[in-house]
């Protein structure tokens, strides 16, 4: 008898594109960003300064707040950030 496998999908949070300036702090780290495709589990950034995989940062957006991220990917003067909070 054969068993029949079944996919399942794992849907991602609706991702708004959006333009916003802020910084990522973190141990050692201070670096200007620019957030984009927002959803409530995390965003894309851009900066001229690397990201690490597993690094923690403080992402802190001017005029609307800060919220703890753990960096997903990086390349290439983008990175992946999941908040933590």
């Amino acid at each position: 008898m054969t068993q029949a496998r079944i996919k399942t999908f794992v849907t991602r949070a609706e991702r708004r594109p959006v333009t916003l300036r802020g910084f990522a702090l973190g141990e050692g780290r201070d670096s200007d960003v620019q957030v984009a495709d927002l959803s409530y589990a995390g965003c894309r950034i851009h900066s001229d300064d690397q990201f690490k995989a597993g690094e923690l940062v403080e992402l802190r957006i001017i005029k609307r707040g800060a919220v703890e991220a753990e960096i997903r990917w990086a390349s290439e003067g983008r990175a992946g950030a999941c908040f933590l909070n």
